[in-house]
């Protein structure tokens, strides 16, 4: 069942990536510039993060009416994929960004591909852990939670100052 799940995560990803790399291609002469607004949009989310500011975005889905296995393990995968995506989408940005300033679609794509297999990984990981150290996950995940949003904040600063770095840099 988790193989339905997995391929409901590459469904979304598979469309938010190909979408993303063909607008790349599309724009290419304007993509350092874009790139780095996107730095800066990074920045701003990151420090926006950083005074407590909630970024979250929400999601309606409906249940399946009907009620196979495989398809609420596809359906899962899926809304998984979009919550997934609604959390961290400042980190997609990231991935994304990369992915359009890559200079061939095969190169943009590997990059939005090995985000996949990343959150694909996780996905797997907290099914096993929920399973079988559920206590002990959640006594030490209560303990971080409270400081991941300014964490994240200051990821989101180092990367946005980052991609702004490495694209001012092409210009010379």
């Amino acid at each position: 069942m988790a193989t339905f799940s997995i391929l409901g995560i590459l469904l979304v990803y598979a469309i938010a990536g190909v979408l993303i790399v063909l607008a790349s291609q599309l724009l290419k002469e304007y993509m350092k510039y874009i790139t780095i607004g996107m730095g800066a949009i990074l920045i701003i989310i990151g420090i926006l993060m950083l005074l407590g500011k909630n970024l979250a975005f929400t999601f309606n889905i409906k249940e399946p009416s009907t009620k196979s296995e495989t398809k609420e393990a596809f359906f899962f995968g899926t809304a998984y994929a979009i919550g997934a995506l609604g959390c961290l989408f400042p980190l997609f940005l990231v991935v994304a960004t990369q992915a359009m300033a890559a200079p061939s679609m095969l190169e943009g794509s590997s990059y939005i591909l090995a985000y996949f297999v990343g959150i694909s990984s996780m996905m797997i990981l907290i099914i096993l852990l929920a399973t079988f150290a559920k206590n002990f996950l959640m006594k030490h995940l209560r303990k971080i939670l409270p400081h991941m949003e300014r964490l994240t904040g200051v990821v989101l600063v180092l990367a946005g100052i980052y991609v702004i770095q490495y694209q001012m840099s092409l210009f010379v």
